[in-house]
């Protein structure tokens, strides 16, 4: 799902797919198992070669868990945060799908970034990157309504409905699975 983290486009990717791949060890998720936890150590990262992850936060009041992210493949699972300055992940990461990925752990990548100059720089961008992407998206929670969010949802990733369940969509958007239904029939009525 190219362009679902926008994120990606504006970094070197290379960079952090190659060195995952050359210092990694393979492994297989299971549909529904927990790459991160949510309060847990985070050391290490992995680039999803197969398979779909969501990231999600769980809301202790409400007693429930919202997923607030994906990660397709060629994409990265991460705490971002946490793989950094080596506090607890902020967000869980499962698996939606089977996902064949390579983990290896953050640290030392990030050592690497701090002494290449060729390389300097691409951990702030990263960062800035991030937090572009999930600016717009606490944004639009304000400025646009459940149905515009859904519609430019679809509009951004066509093939979105194919790859995650309707219910991790609903979250997503946060919304009740009931919601989306509704809005789904009143889109499809027009």
């Amino acid at each position: 799902m190219n362009g679902f983290n926008t994120y990606l486009q504006h970094i070197d990717r290379n960079i952090l797919r190659d060195y995952i791949l050359a210092h990694g060890r393979k492994r297989v998720f299971r549909r529904g198992e927990a790459f991160l936890t949510e309060g847990c150590p985070c050391p290490d990262m992995c680039y999803v070669q197969a398979g779909v992850f969501s990231f999600t936060t769980f809301n202790a009041a409400e007693g429930r868990s919202y997923s607030v992210g994906f990660a397709f493949p060629d994409e990265f699972v991460a705490d971002y945060p946490a793989c950094l300055y080596g506090g607890p992940a902020l967000v869980g990461a499962r698996a939606l799908t089977r996902a064949e990925v390579c983990v290896c752990p953050a640290a030392p990548f990030w050592q690497i970034l701090d002494k290449a100059p060729a390389l300097h720089g691409q951990d702030r961008l990263i960062a800035e990157q991030l937090f572009l992407q999930t600016f717009r998206r606490y944004l639009n929670l304000y400025r646009l309504t459940p149905e515009e969010r859904y519609l430019q949802l679809l509009a951004d990733h066509p093939g979105l409905l194919q790859l995650v369940p309707l219910k991790e969509i609903a979250s997503y958007l946060r919304i009740t699975p009931t919601h989306l239904s509704r809005l789904r029939k009143r889109i499809n009525k027009r």
